[in-house]
């Protein structure tokens, strides 16, 4: 005779593993995917995969973003360097360690 009972909650698709002598509940385990294979280790493997794919679309936002970014300032630099080259000015700026 097993020393545990495993109990699955049709709810919520955890398992309870419950002692047959106290009646206590031992372990809740908690499915890894909402839509549970029945393995375990299937389950974490899809887990893992799934975990994959949201990190590597998280990666590909942001590098996207940065590139905009990097071209935004890419372009306001280049047009405050053309309105420079208009006006002709082409002093050097001052620095705030030149004497006054």
């Amino acid at each position: 005779m097993e020393k545990e009972i495993k109990v699955s909650c049709p709810g919520c698709s955890s398992v309870l593993i419950i002692d047959r002598m106290s009646g206590k509940i031992v372990e809740t385990r908690k499915p890894l995917v909402e839509e549970t294979t029945g393995d375990r280790l299937q389950d974490a493997f899809l887990k893992q995969k799934q975990d994959k794919e949201t990190r590597t679309a998280a990666f590909d936002n942001f590098s996207a973003n940065q590139k905009k970014k990097k071209k935004l300032a890419e372009d306001i630099f280049n047009a405050s360097l053309e309105d420079v080259k208009e006006e002709g000015d082409d002093a050097k700026p001052h620095s705030i360690y030149d004497a006054d």
